[in-house]
Order: C-alpha cells, then sequence, then structure tokens
C-alpha cells in the first residue's frame, strides 16, 4: 500500500495518459466482450487509492451512488471524474448519461459556476438539465417517467440482464466445419456462416430497438429535496424529485442508476436515493496549507467490504498531455526495495484545454469510428 497522493489526474489513473480513439474502443470492445456487464458496462474510476485506482462499478456494486460532504469538498469535480470515466468505459450507444444540476446559479459563469454543463460535449450526454425553469423541469420529469414506463413494458417480467441475455444467445454465429475427409482435400476450408437454429429469434430480437443502460447525475440532490425560498425552480422541484425516487425504486430492474451529490446537512438523509445508495463517498472537509490534500479526499463503502480510502482524479485541470517529468536519480535504502514508487506532483499549466476537453474530443472521434448511435434525448 502507497500512501495517498496530495492531488489525482484522472487521466492517468485510467490510464489515459495520452487519450487517443484507438484507445478508447480498445476500452469499449472489451466492455462488449464482458459477461459481468450485459447491456452495458458502468464502471468509473474514482482516483487514486491505496493500492491503485479506486472504482465504483454500478451494475456489480450498485445500483446507485451516493456522494456526501461539505461545501469545497469536490463533489462537482468528482461527479464530473465519474462521468468522464463512465464515457471511457463504455461506447455512447450502450451507456447514455443523463445530468441535473440542482443547484440555481450553475451553467451561467465560468470555472466553479459551471457544475455539470462542462460535460456535455461528451458524446454519452443527452440531456442537462438546471433547476431554474419550472416548465423545462415539470417536462423532463415527464419524460423520465415515461422513459421508465417504457422500459418496464419492454422488459415485462424479466430485469436488464435477462432481457439482454437472451438478446444476445440467439445471435451466437459459429463457423461451418467440413467433415474430415469430405470434399476436394486440395480445396480452401470454407469460411461460410451460418446461424444456430434461433435465426428467427434473433431477427424478431433485432426488430426491437437497443436498450442501453441509463445513468442519472444529479448535482447538489439537497437543493432539489427541500429547495431555498426563492429559487426559480422550487415550484417543479417536488416532480423532479418524485422522478429521481422512482428511478432509485425501480432502476436497478430496468438498467438505471442514480448518481447524486448532497451536503452533509441531513436534508436528503430520508429520502429514497439516500436509502437505495448501496454505494456511499464521504468526503471530507477541505484543509487549508501547502502540505494538505486537494478536495476530494474522501471514503468509499460498500455493502460487505470496508471503506476505501482515495485521493479523487481531477479532470478538469489544464495538464500537459506530453509527458514534462524527466526521469530523476534517487537515493534508495535496502529496506525500501520492495516499497512501491512515490508519486510525484505533476505541474499544472494555466492555458491549453482541459484534462476534459482532450477526453471528450477523443470519445467523439472513436464515436464516429464505430459508428455509434446516440441515446435520444429526454427534453
Amino acid at each position: 500500500a502507497a500512501p495517498l497522493p496530495q492531488s489525482a489526474r484522472l487521466l492517468d489513473e485510467l490510464g489515459l495518459a495520452r487519450a487517443t480513439p484507438a484507445s478508447l474502443m480498445a476500452r469499449w470492445a472489451d466492455a462488449a466482450d464482458d459477461p459481468e456487464a450485459l447491456g452495458g458496462r458502468a464502471r468509473a474510476v474514482l482516483g487514486a487509492g491505496p493500492h491503485g485506482p479506486v472504482t465504483a462499478d454500478l451494475v456489480a456494486d450498485g445500483p446507485h451512488l451516493l456522494i456526501e460532504g461539505p461545501a469545497g469538498s469536490g463533489r462537482t469535480e468528482l461527479l464530473r471524474a465519474v462521468v468522464a470515466s463512465l464515457a471511457a468505459a463504455e461506447r455512447p450507444d450502450r451507456l447514455g448519461m443523463v445530468l441535473i444540476d440542482g443547484r440555481d446559479g450553475v451553467g451561467t459563469g465560468n470555472g466553479r459556476n459551471e457544475g455539470l454543463r462542462v460535460c456535455v460535449e461528451i458524446p454519452h450526454v443527452t440531456t442537462h438539465l438546471i433547476a431554474n425553469d419550472p416548465v423545462r423541469m415539470r417536462e423532463f420529469a415527464q419524460s423520465l417517467s415515461a422513459e421508465l414506463k417504457r422500459r418496464a413494458e419492454l422488459l415485462g417480467r424479466t430485469d436488464f440482464a435477462q432481457w439482454h441475455a437472451g438478446r444476445v444467445a440467439p445471435g451466437r454465429v459459429i463457423a461451418q466445419r467440413t467433415p474430415p475427409g469430405a470434399g476436394d482435400i486440395e480445396a480452401p476450408p470454407s469460411s461460410t456462416l451460418r446461424l444456430r437454429p434461433g435465426a428467427a429469434a434473433r431477427q424478431r430480437a433485432e426488430a426491437v430497438p437497443p436498450l442501453p443502460r441509463l445513468v442519472v447525475v444529479v448535482d447538489d440532490l439537497d437543493a432539489l429535496v427541500s429547495p431555498a425560498l426563492g429559487a426559480p425552480g422550487r415550484p417543479a422541484a417536488g416532480s423532479v424529485t418524485r422522478a429521481l425516487e422512482a428511478v432509485a425504486r425501480e432502476g436497478e430492474r430496468l438498467g438505471v442508476h442514480l448518481v447524486a451529490a448532497a451536503g452533509t446537512d441531513g436534508r436528503t438523509a430520508d429520502s429514497e436515493p439516500a436509502r437505495r445508495a448501496t454505494l456511499r463517498i464521504r468526503l471530507a472537509a477541505p484543509q487549508q496549507g501547502p502540505d494538505e490534500p486537494a478536495p476530494g479526499r474522501g471514503e468509499l463503502a460498500h455493502l460487505d467490504a470496508p471503506a476505501v480510502g482515495f485521493q479523487a482524479g481531477r479532470v478538469t485541470g489544464r495538464i500537459p498531455r506530453t509527458a514534462t517529468q524527466r526521469p530523476t536519480v534517487v537515493p534508495l535504502d535496502w529496506h525500501r526495495m520492495g516499497d512501491p514508487p512515490t508519486r510525484r506532483p505533476v505541474r499544472e499549466l494555466g492555458n491549453g484545454p482541459t484534462d476534459l476537453a482532450l477526453l471528450a474530443s477523443a470519445v467523439e472521434r472513436a464515436a464516429r469510428q464505430v459508428a455509434a448511435a446516440q441515446v435520444p434525448s429526454l427534453l
């Protein structure tokens, strides 16, 4: 185990220090062959841990994730990291994301006031809602409820994974084999493909539109559960909250996941999203000082497992794509020979695109190359 770093870069923890379409397509191909993630992978790398990157798997350990922390603890930046790492793990036609900024006043300025709007360039993001327009908020609540109803009717009595397993089984393709000694010995082996007897079932399955996973990401959930007096979105906050509660109750069977961030004042403790969250992150209050860690220091806890500390990976920093640190030689005592290498701080530049913009560009190019259709918007 290595000590947690003072800060972490998300692309380094993802193994995408130089994000390229080829590296992303390789990850997507690996996800398509994963039998544990039928219908789409929803695995988010949170940051650097004592034994390497810390990951939250919404399929295996979820279905829902709740992030709690005081103001300034890095909740919004961690949500951005979740969105970015989910996009790196799965192609956009197998995973869609809906972003909700529950606090009014975001998305209209620069820097910290941008909220989740900085993630809209990622092709996986289909909808972005800011809780400052009651009409748009009610439309979103109705659309999200209609999507849950559509999925329930499509799945019937099965769940999301079983439904996709039934679509995959009839479509298996095998190579035609020639019996030994049959035909001309000099003739090349046949490469003709034949379908299993379930070809008709496969054609019927292909007639049904694909059903991707859907992740609803909410920042400032407490501002929706108990909006402030005079908030522009207060008249419609209840309808959005009820739609999110339906996601928390029914989302596991329907392939819909909820990732929400809230404060530590207890306003969301009795809400349905908080009760249904099997994955929980607790962020520490920020500390001032040159030797203190950057915002984003926290612990990930889930059922039947001890909490794991981590330093959240930053994704909106402006860090050069090329390595600027040259190899260095340092004295090493013999009794420290087996220790992991110490992490060196990376100098962040004040110009150039952010890591999130670089990743979004690579994801967009990769999605074009694999001809991935975007998930329809809810608005």
